[in-house]
């Protein structure tokens, strides 16, 4: 195991102390041996839309999120992110692949105007992480416009909290002992929730002695159902709620008379360490005297603190002290394991995150635009933020899901009843209110068997995309050759060896889609050979599940909101399309090398004087820019090895000296940017470039054009926008046919008509900004364009390379200015 996943882990006892900074090799042999345990970092995903209710022929706009499990930080590894996209059925519609570039990736799904209205998920993915079956799936409600129906508002359910709901009374409470462990004749911590046909239930009651029937303490449960008390286990119990005349009694488990309690110790001597006790009674010491346990400090599974504990029959109580900062950012899990390497109690507690506080105040406004000032409170490392601005009485947003429940807790805790949100942003994520919640929610740890590390796997991480396939030649003997990929669109151009002498296979592409790439054979020279080429349609291992069978959490609001009955007169209309008469389009057809030529001719000062150079592909191919230079009249290459220096050879600057005695160079511009070193050239390969034009007189430049000016263009797309591929005949044109998705860079919304100003404010977007980036140190200004809106709302997200997150919530009112 790496050693520097295990950090110290200091041990107190009343008659022993131990201190390991190092693992031993019977930790390590414990590490491997031990089914529980494991070194693989895990994903996590979080996905923010501009809103979470839309209408059909609108597009979600949504920043991706990508974290390491164990440290919160952006994932540097994961670059393939696929977004899929399921019907109410939970049946595929659609999947998507998006670079994801350190830990950050945002696009946008188009609404076809036909989808009928209902919940639809949209589902993130890698293929690493098809082991584990985990990720986000965030539901999305979308309303029909297209048949003028009358829909409730966003998530309305129709059997939920609604007098048309009669339910039969079902009162359910169930108890979650400190450390899964109820230990006979100690002080027992014991959690409970308390829910009425699943529903949270706030509720008070008894805890009775079975064998007395005497009340031996009361507990209480608060708004979503939860609650503790303190027992002393010394004989059989039983819970006794009275709910609107209704009794309902719950036995509480069993006390075992052997086992050890782990407790997070309420006061600490030292702000910057947590303590933890370990307590155990004299039975158990005795059982477990001299043997070596093994206590565990993890995270679902992934390992950062391992210690020995020699137990000793007349010690009942040892103290662990940890430093705050060695500690998981969130949720820590501390597993105690037997010989035999079998976990026999365990404890969660909450560590409070260092998450990035952050101040939003107006700077300036104006009739149709506010310009808003973001600050970190605190000096942390700069962070990127997406942020959903909507009018402030929408309610296309419903603010279930933000960036730190679901990094911080929704990836390690079962379903509540209710929402990780709204309980967060209400307690504040207090540690006692979060403490509560993971002893009532925590998930088991998985079993993760013989998947120990990265390379035990089924599903590996994929980087890109994979171009797989075979070619046939006139000759036979193609093991000295190779297969030449190119693109202008995608700047690649790689060369690879034939593999069995007739497959060949490109890894790691990045390939947007669509786009257009290249085949090409080489013989042993480098020339291209004529060839027939056959692609694989299989080019990557993921695939989507036809059937979302991931969890997907449904709950009750405990605190519920307005449901708003929306009338015709208050719904949207999608603007359609005007279908145009026939017309008569007029054209002439041009070669494009004409088109290119033109366009080339159309940047130059002074045509008269300008020759406009266009490569010929077949004839220049594997050769780089200054070859080609080289056969250009009126220029002369001076070159050494890595020297080089373009001179006129013609026209009134040729042969001219400067004053220090060396021969006058050529004005050198490389689209358009002047190039003062010309060894610059060196390396550029012909592949990228579309022409070069040379003006051996300098007519137009003044002074400086003295030695004539050479303009050098690449094949930039819009360079090369609506031409046809220039190619040999021997060269195969192929269309991607999976690739990663292109993001637009700039917010557009959909072209809605609203009825009314009241309509608008309810379901309008106004701005979405994927990619802001917050710099610690100064001011940070975000300018939007407001409209007609008075009062607007943002819903910001984001992270810091440090692992720090942040997630706020703003109401801007510009009349407040």
């Amino acid at each position: 195991m790496k050693t520097y996943l295990l950090s110290c882990l200091l041990f107190y006892a009343v008659f022993n102390a131990y201190c390991q900074e190092t693992p031993s090799e019977k930790s390590n042999d414990i590490l491997l041996e031990n089914t529980y345990l494991t070194t693989i970092e895990k994903e996590k995903f979080f996905l923010h839309t501009n809103k979470t209710t839309y209408y059909t022929g609108e597009k979600i706009w949504f920043k991706a999120y990508i974290a390491e499990g164990s440290s919160n930080k952006p994932s540097m590894n994961t670059t393939n992110l696929f977004v899929n996209f399921y019907s109410p059925e939970k049946k595929l519609i659609s999947s998507q692949l998006f670079y994801a570039e350190a830990g950050f990736a945002h696009g946008e799904i188009d609404l076809n105007p036909d989808l009928p209205a209902g919940t639809y998920y949209i589902d993130l993915d890698t293929n690493k992480n098809r082991n584990f079956k985990s990720g986000s799936v965030v539901p999305i409600q979308l309303l029909s416009i297209n048949n003028n129906e009358v829909t409730e508002g966003p998530f309305y359910d129709p059997t939920v909290n609604s007098p048309q709901a009669i339910y039969e009374p079902n009162y359910t409470m169930a108890f979650y002992p400190e450390s899964q462990t109820v230990l006979t004749d100690e002080i027992n911590t014991i959690a409970f929730t308390i829910q009425n046909n699943q529903v949270a239930v706030k509720a008070s009651g008894t805890i009775k002695d079975d064998a007395t029937g005497e009340t031996v303490t009361r507990f209480m449960s608060d708004a979503y159902g939860m609650g503790k008390f303190n027992l002393l286990y010394n004989s059989s119990f039983s819970a006794e709620i009275n709910i609107d005349g209704i009794v309902k009694k719950f036995p509480l488990p069993i006390a075992s008379p052997l086992g050890f309690i782990i407790q997070k110790k309420l006061q600490s001597t030292d702000a910057n360490t947590t303590s933890i006790s370990l307590k155990t009674n004299s039975a158990t010491a005795s059982n477990y005297h001299n043997q070596s346990l093994i206590l565990v400090l993890h995270r679902n599974g992934f390992t950062k603190s391992i210690a020995p504990i020699e137990i000793n029959k007349i010690t009942t109580n040892y103290q662990i002290n940890f430093l705050n900062e060695n500690l998981f950012s969130g949720i820590n899990t501390l597993t105690l394991f037997d010989t035999n390497n079998k976990p026999i109690s365990e404890y969660s507690f909450w560590n409070e995150p260092k998450n990035i506080e952050l101040d939003v105040t107006q700077f300036q406004t104006t009739n149709d635009s506010i310009t808003l000032n973001f600050s970190m409170l605190k000096k942390l490392a700069d962070a990127n933020l997406s942020v959903s601005v909507l009018p402030a009485a929408t309610i296309s947003y419903n603010n279930q899901y933000n960036i730190i429940t679901e990094f911080q807790l929704k990836p390690y805790l079962k379903e509540t009843g209710f929402g990780l949100a709204e309980y967060y942003n209400k307690t504040k994520g207090n540690k006692h209110s979060m403490d509560l919640l993971i002893q009532t929610a925590m998930n088991s740890n998985p079993v993760y068997g013989a998947v120990k590390t990265e390379k035990d796997l089924v599903f590996q991480p994929e980087h890109g995309v994979k171009i797989r396939g075979s070619v046939n030649s006139k000759d036979k003997d193609l093991s000295k050759y190779k297969v030449m990929l190119s693109s202008i669109e995608n700047n690649i151009l790689l060369v690879e060896p034939l593999k069995d002498e007739k497959q060949f296979e490109f890894d790691s592409l990045m390939l947007a889609h669509p786009t257009k790439y290249k085949l090409a054979l080489l013989n042993e020279k480098g020339q291209i050979e004529k060839a027939h080429f056959y692609i694989y349609k299989n080019y990557n291992t993921y695939r989507p599940d036809s059937l979302l069978n991931k969890n997907v959490p449904t709950y009750n609001k405990v605190g519920f909101e307005t449901v708003y009955e929306i009338d015709e007169e208050y719904l949207p209309l999608l603007m359609d399309e005007e279908v145009l008469d026939e017309v008569l389009i007029k054209s002439k057809i041009e070669s494009d090398k004409e088109i290119l030529k033109e366009r080339i001719e159309n940047k130059v000062r002074s045509k008269g004087f300008t020759k406009v150079h266009i490569p010929d592909e077949k004839r220049f191919v594997g050769a780089d820019l200054v070859f080609y230079l080289r056969t250009l009249p009126g220029v002369k290459v001076i070159q050494d090895t890595r020297f080089v220096s373009l001179v006129n050879s013609r026209g009134p600057g040729a042969g001219s000296l400067k004053k220090d005695g060396q021969q006058e160079q050529y004005l050198l511009y490389y689209d358009d940017i002047p190039m003062n070193d010309h060894s610059e050239l060196l390396g550029i390969q012909m592949f990228d470039i579309a022409s070069v034009s040379v003006n051996p007189t300098g007519a137009g430049y003044g002074i400086q054009g003295a030695g004539g000016v050479i303009h050098i263009y690449s094949k930039t797309p819009e360079m090369m926008k609506g031409i046809g591929e220039i190619t040999n005949p021997d060269i195969k044109v192929s269309e991607t046919e999976f690739g990663f998705s292109l993001p637009t860079e700039t917010f557009k919304n959909a072209e809605i008509y609203y009825p009314n100003q009241s309509s608008e404010e309810l379901y309008s977007s106004i701005d979405w900004v994927p990619n802001f980036y917050l710099n610690a140190k100064t001011p940070n200004y975000l300018t939007i364009s407001t409209k007609k809106h008075q009062n607007i709302k943002l819903f910001i997200n984001g992270m810091n390379a440090n692992g720090q997150l942040v997630y706020k919530m703003v109401t801007i009112n510009k009349e407040s200015n």
